[in-house]
């Protein structure tokens, strides 16, 4: 059987990827905390490490190969800490590309859209120039160089470019959530409370459920080992392209059907962002060499969430 490492596995989407991993690999699961705070997944317990630190890491991922997930995520926080995010996002990945250098270990990198800046074109692709506008889309983009220099000639490398991820999922039995938009209106609506929308409402994302982005991990690492040495980008996604305001409206529609009244509210817009009214994605590339096909809706999630007993 074969041993995968997998970074931030204590995480929202690091602990179900483990999840998914654990029946047909042996999983050297890390994480040192930061964010992340699942500690055992089934049999697997998350071990205390930080990927900056090399010497820890190379004694650890003695595996064949390595996901590497662990960052700090999201616009705000890394403009909170910029530094940190820094060296984390771009150091940590450097470590993590070196390992696999030096051992010729596969490496499966999660990527963002953030890092691809206004976007040109849609649907998007992975070819899609990189321009980010934000911070955190920089550190992204720096981590996507590091492991495509790193990898050519020395080690497979796919690039997971993932769209916003939502949703909920169960690692021992206990819900694993995060304030993502669709799982706070739809912890709003459980409760008869205001879904507030950012002005115009019209800004369209493009929403792949948590445990569709941990199941492209997994296809990710059965496949990788028949790859070339060199990196290969995938996006990560689904058709459900929509506007805010549509999913607030959706959420209020399935909530009316469980007796549950919620309002939506326009509310100013706090963030300095492009607002683009398309946010197709094609990955066509992704399902013909992976086979990823998403199975969520926002439609069949929101429902998922509703029918809960647990508030969360």
């Amino acid at each position: 059987m074969k041993t995968v490492g997998v970074t931030g596995a204590g995480g929202y989407i690091g602990s179900r990827v483990v999840y998914e991993l654990k029946d047909s690999y042996n999983v050297v699961a890390v994480d040192n905390f930061y964010k992340g705070i699942i500690r055992t997944i089934g049999d697997i317990e998350v071990i205390n490490a930080d990927i900056r630190d090399k010497p820890t890491m190379k004694s650890l991922f003695d595996v064949d190969v390595i996901v590497h997930l662990a960052a700090i995520p999201g616009v705000e926080a890394c403009n909170k800490a910029k530094e940190l995010s820094y060296d984390v996002n771009v150091n940590g990945t450097r470590v993590i590309a070196e390992i696999c250098k030096e051992h010729s270990i596969p490496l499966i990198f999660a990527s963002s859209f953030g890092a691809m800046g206004d976007i040109q074109y849609f649907p998007i692709d992975e070819t899609h120039p990189r321009n980010p506008m934000h911070w955190y889309g920089q550190t992204k983009y720096h981590g996507e160089r590091i492991v495509a220099e790193a990898s050519l000639d020395h080690f497979p490398c796919y690039l997971l470019i993932k769209s916003n991820v939502y949703g909920v999922h169960t690692i021992n039995g206990a819900p694993v959530f995060k304030p993502t938009v669709i799982n706070k209106f739809t912890d709003a609506a459980r409760t008869n409370g205001t879904l507030s929308v950012y002005r115009p409402g019209s800004q369209a994302r493009n929403f792949l459920h948590v445990k569709d982005a941990a199941f492209s991990y997994r296809l990710a690492v059965s496949h990788i080992f028949k790859a070339s040495p060199r990196a290969e980008s995938f996006c990560i996604a689904t058709s459900e392209a929509v506007s805010i305001k549509e999913v607030a409206e959706q959420v209020k529609s399935i909530a009316q059907e469980y007796d549950l009244s919620p309002e939506i509210c326009m509310v100013d817009n706090p963030r300095t962002e492009t607002l683009v009214e398309d946010f197709s994605i094609n990955i066509s590339k992704a399902q013909k060499v992976l086979g990823f096909f998403p199975q969520y809706t926002i439609e069949k999630a929101v429902r998922e969430m509703l029918e809960r007993e647990t508030h969360l």
